[in-house]
């Protein structure tokens, strides 16, 4: 199988092209936690000063599922930041507290699930088995996930697992470099440039 990756702004690109037409079962991602996190990638790579509203983003993240996703959809965030999230999102039908980084002083961090949710709880996971157990355990098997925020690439890890089809995006070209030699290597992607 091979998966599909854009290396894109989200708040400029409405990965249609990503897309080609077609529309993710799953929406799983881990998207930067609030204004200080965002304004943070966006300087790591080479974006200084150019803002985004962090309430801004989690509407065009909301904005991109709805556009591109049939079905489930998970965003993890840091306790925080779940009001923000619960603002634009709505109430979850799931809400499961997760470890993002053991010893981190911020836990619980928290995975807040729209639609369908996994029959195993996450509750207490951390790392990998969190994205495993719900792509794994929906009711309704996917056989697709987007992750609009890849980052290291641990929805795409577990896509590859489970032998589902996986679309990517991500800001960074390193990161996203580095998870495609992880995660298959080249010929296991096609990378439909950046903007």
């Amino acid at each position: 199988m091979t998966y599909r990756m854009t290396m894109r702004d989200l708040t400029l690109d409405n990965l249609d092209d990503l897309m080609q037409g077609q529309k993710a079962d799953v929406f799983y991602s881990d998207p930067p936690w609030g204004q200080g996190n965002l304004k943070y990638w966006r300087t790591m790579n080479g974006q200084a000063g150019y803002e985004v509203d962090w309430l801004k983003f989690v509407e065009r993240i909301k904005w991109l599922c709805e556009r591109h996703v049939t079905g489930s959809m998970f965003i993890e965030t840091g306790v925080r930041f779940e009001k923000d999230v619960v603002s634009i999102w709505g109430e979850p039908q799931g809400r499961y507290e997760i470890v993002y980084k053991a010893g981190n002083k911020y836990l619980p961090n928290i995975l807040l699930g729209y639609g369908e949710q996994p029959t195993a709880d996450p509750s207490g996971m951390t790392g990998w088995k969190i994205p495993h157990t719900v792509l794994s355990t929906l009711p309704t098997a996917p056989t697709s996930v987007l992750d609009c925020c890849m980052g290291l690439g641990t929805t795409a890890k577990i896509a590859k697992k489970l032998d589902i089809m996986c679309y990517a995006n991500e800001l960074n070209p390193n990161r996203a470099s580095k998870t495609i030699a992880k995660v298959g290597g080249s010929d296991k992607w096609e990378v439909l440039g950046n903007g």
